[in-house]
């Protein structure tokens, strides 16, 4: 019986791939999350409510919003899928039990995620995954057929509560009324406000991340459905292939440009909706719906474009930094947190609500530049990063090996 040993280089270059997309995914997400490190979290979804926006400031937030956002969020949340699948069939191979394993990892990381979200930074993505992991991993094993059609269905579900409840705005009781349009478009009183508990200390901010933590996993639970359907999309692209070598370039290629215009069409007829508009209430739930749809266009995009880019011989050095930086997603998700935490808030240098758009967009190249680089240092001597070493420690119950020998 002859060994097959062009299989296992085979799956080499599909885990390259994704990591070289997971890096990229991560770094991306900087450009949405900065804002909400920086300033009134209402500016994340409502431009209008807080900052300057015109000028070069508002060539920031419009590309932001066409390119950036939900796009690289969507992009992490399909490989997360993936990452069960392959983490799954390792375990099975071994001989091992991967609903142990997998059911472990996640509480785990929803430990991570409470502790990120409570001590450091509200906007946590960390718990949500946990659970939405616990889900998708109970259909891992289904058809590609079955998970693409659940996994619309799940999304779209999520879609039409919030297009649904748009239309219960007008019939809203005035306190009600009044609570909404605080997160929404708050008043200049409470973005004082919002700007002095920032710039306060590691305690004095205490009170006020609880409650938006608490705040925003209350939220997450209705946006649930989202991040399950995406990682069961992960889930079925894996089974075709489609980060190997399934699909010739042209194929790959024709399918981007299509879903790139599709989906630029779509975000950028909500944008200028919502700018007619005025950016009322309506925007808050029937007017993110383009860029809700769009953005998953354009993430299958840009992954598309991003299969073809890693099979290209050119600009092997950037891919090898683009890849360390996905291997070590975690540990660079969480030291977002740390740097931006330290350079905004009032345990640190406490510039929050003082830098304009265009000004952020340059600590998001800056944290880009440093993260590609200190990763690829660390990976050259460690196997592992060091919140991924710590995860993997806690879920095997025994310190792992770290230094390359």
């Amino acid at each position: 019986m002859t060994q097959n040993f062009a299989e296992p280089m085979v799956l080499q270059s599909r885990l390259l791939n994704i990591d070289i997309i997971r890096g990229i995914a991560l770094l991306g997400i900087l450009v949405m999350n900065i804002q909400a490190f920086s300033m009134n979290f209402s500016a994340y979804s409502n431009p209008t409510s807080f900052g300057d926006l015109t000028g070069i400031n508002f060539y920031v937030y419009y590309f932001s919003h066409l390119f950036a956002d939900q796009k690289f969020m969507t992009i992490f949340s399909i490989l997360f899928g993936v990452g069960i699948v392959l983490m799954a069939d390792k375990i099975e191979k071994k001989g091992g039990n991967p609903s142990k394993i997998h059911y472990r990892r996640m509480f785990i990381l929803a430990g991570f995620g409470l502790l990120h979200a409570y001590l450091l930074w509200f906007g946590d993505i960390l718990f949500p995954y946990a659970l939405a992991g616990m889900i998708a991993y109970t259909v891992r094993k289904k058809p590609v057929k079955f998970l693409i059609m659940t996994a619309f269905l799940s999304i779209g579900f999520c879609s039409a509560v919030m297009f649904l409840t748009s239309f219960a705005i007008p019939l809203m009781e005035e306190a009600d009324l009044k609570s909404l349009l605080a997160v929404w478009a708050p008043t200049q009183e409470m973005i004082d406000k919002d700007i002095l508990v920032n710039q306060a200390s590691w305690l004095g901010q205490m009170e006020h991340r609880n409650f938006m933590a608490s705040k925003m996993q209350t939220n997450v639970l209705f946006y649930m459905f989202r991040i399950v359907g995406l990682m069961m999309i992960g889930m079925a692209l894996f089974k075709l292939d489609f980060f190997g070598q399934r699909f010739s370039n042209k194929r790959l290629m024709i399918s981007a440009v299509i879903a790139l215009a599709l989906g630029l069409a779509l975000v950028i007829t909500g944008n200028k909706a919502n700018f007619d508009s005025g950016w009322g209430l309506d925007s808050m739930m029937s007017g993110i719906q383009s860029n809700y749809w769009g953005s998953i266009l354009m993430a299958y995009s840009y992954m598309s474009l991003l299969v073809v880019f890693c099979r290209s011989s050119s600009l092997m050095r950037l891919k090898g930094l683009l890849a360390n930086v996905g291997k070590m997603a975690l540990t660079n998700y969480l030291s977002h947190t740390l740097i931006c935490g330290f350079i905004f808030y009032g345990w640190g240098l406490g510039f929050y609500g003082r830098f304009e758009r265009s000004d952020m967009l340059l600590v998001v190249i800056s944290i880009w530049v440093f993260q590609l680089f200190f990763s690829s240092f660390w990976m050259s001597h460690f196997r592992f990063g060091p919140f991924e070493w710590l995860w993997r420690s806690i879920t095997y119950g025994k310190f792992q090996p770290l230094k390359i020998t």
